[in-house]
């Protein structure tokens, strides 16, 4: 069953964390190093996402992170290792 717009909005008590819009998201990663942990979390949550979506296999398995989130992960490893 589909949800309106307006009706899910008016849910509220949404878990997790706090929503972090795409556009913020794409103007942290031109400094990854200065990525807020909301961005990071949120960047953390789409490459998960990204890999069940890769994991269906066909044309979904073609579909990849910016160059730009990669390395903002990949700085994110290497600072938490």
């Amino acid at each position: 069953m589909l949800i309106p717009q307006t009706a899910q909005h008016e849910l509220g008590g949404r878990q997790g964390s706090p929503p972090v819009s795409l556009a913020e998201l794409r103007r942290s990663l031109a400094c990854p190093s200065l990525l807020s942990d909301g961005n990071r979390r949120r960047l953390l949550e789409l490459a998960q996402c990204l890999q069940r979506v890769q994991a269906l296999g066909d044309e979904y398995d073609r579909v990849v992170l910016s160059e730009h989130a990669v390395a903002a992960l990949r700085d994110q490893a290497v600072s938490t290792a």
